[in-house]
């Protein structure tokens, strides 16, 4: 396989949408809004925005991780991933709209609109962290959504700035210019390679930043100096997750033809790592915490070993580390779509329980929260969100990094 070969193939590299399934990303949006409205007008508007908070997390998290993965193989010239690299680019594409979906959050925080407010308790009742100065100072809403509008910006840009330069290169080759294709391939490796590392740093800052104000304020007189890692332990867990899920449902269509067996072992892999990091990192957590044994510190895990959040605690781990643990561990079981894709399928849905235990005993009374509906709800529109920008992606943008000169090395190699 050269350029030569996959610029006649170039057309097919485009993702091709159903009537069937834009209808079902509308009726997701569509029930994501009715939930959340409902809510608020029921009078458990403090919910409703919880739910709003997490589950746009959740997606920006993996939009966020599909960006930083990319330039974790530009860095260091990675040439395994380089058929499926534009998979998980194209979940940055969520990225604009889980900054926007936020940053009305925050409007409605500083305007008083809908209780958004009162998400954040000491907002509300400011006399909880008075005689905390440090975090008297921290957190002060006008400044806590000042920089987190920064930190939202920051990432957006980087993000353009990465998509531009390698869409650019692709687009060139898609529109007929081989010769500029292969020069501009070149460039923007190389510059890629050079710019990439203080990126991820940046990326590293401004998500842990955004990980301790959005959710670990919601208990302010408690606080993780290991929020941000445990996030992104989340993060790339969830990642992974959802691009086998991507991976098997492209597999039989002309960009599948271009991924092999290694990808999906070593997407398996990633996987399964990140699956024991992600329980190390909680086991740390919790284990610390508890042989300090201080009110301040404990009482956040109390709260959770109550019904209904009980449930969920003996649940998850179950789910999300001791289920993928062994079933992941024969080689078969990171290509098997059998496998791996009810797998992935529960990791998400395990690490989405997780968001919900974070966020959701802070906002609600747990002896009123008889049913998950609106948080349910409010996912399902996050979700039609989510596919409904990597969709026009693919509609608009080839799926394959056709100009990317380690496409070619990769197609040509043996692993």
């Amino acid at each position: 396989m050269n350029i030569h070969g996959l610029f006649e193939q170039r057309k097919s590299f485009y993702l091709a949408t159903s009537s069937t399934a834009r209808g079902g990303v509308i009726f997701c949006i569509l029930v994501g809004l009715v939930s959340f409205f409902a809510s608020v007008f029921l009078g458990e508007a403090t919910r409703a925005w919880g739910a709003l908070l997490f589950n746009v997390f959740f997606f920006f998290a993996i939009a966020l991780g599909g960006i930083a993965f990319a330039g974790m193989q530009d860095v260091i010239g990675a040439k395994w991933g380089r058929p499926i690299i534009r998979l998980h680019e194209s979940f940055a594409s969520f990225l604009p709209i889980g900054a926007a979906l936020l940053t009305i959050f925050f409007l409605c925080i500083l305007l008083h609109i809908g209780k958004a407010e009162e998400v954040y308790r000491w907002i509300k009742d400011p006399s909880i962290i008075e005689h905390y100065w440090g975090k008297r100072d921290w957190l002060k809403p006008g400044f806590m959504i000042a920089r987190d509008m920064a930190a939202l910006l920051l990432i957006l840009v980087l993000a353009a700035w990465q998509l531009r330069l390698k869409l650019g290169r692709d687009m060139a080759l898609m529109n007929g210019d081989k010769d500029r294709a292969v020069k501009l391939g070149l460039e923007v490796r190389d510059r890629l390679r050079m710019w990439s590392a203080p990126i991820l740093v940046c990326y590293a800052i401004a998500f842990s930043l955004l990980g301790f104000d959005l959710t670990m304020s919601l208990s302010p007189l408690w606080f993780s100096t290991l929020w941000g890692g445990w996030h992104f332990a989340m993060m790339m867990q969830t990642l992974m997750a959802t691009l086998l899920i991507l991976m098997y449902m492209l597999k039989d269509g002309p960009i599948g033809q271009l991924i092999r067996r290694q990808q999906f072992h070593d997407i398996g892999k990633l996987m399964h790592g990140f699956t024991i990091f992600f329980a190390y990192l909680t086991y740390a957590h919790v284990l610390t915490y508890w042989y300090g044994n201080v009110p301040e510190e404990t009482e956040y895990f109390i709260h959770r070993l109550h019904a209904p959040w009980l449930y969920i605690v003996v649940v998850a781990p179950l789910l999300v580390f001791v289920l993928p643990l062994f079933a992941l561990i024969p080689k078969a079981s990171k290509w098997t779509a059998a496998i791996t894709v009810p797998i992935a399928s529960i990791i998400l849905f395990s690490q989405w329980l997780i968001y919900l235990l974070v966020v959701t005993p802070e906002v609600t009374d747990g002896s009123q929260w008889y049913a998950p509906w609106v948080e349910v709800g409010v996912f399902l529109g996050m979700l039609g969100l989510f596919l409904m920008s990597v969709l026009a992606f693919g509609k608009r943008y080839p799926m394959v990094g056709v100009a990317d000169p380690l496409l070619v090395e990769a197609l040509n190699e043996h692993h």
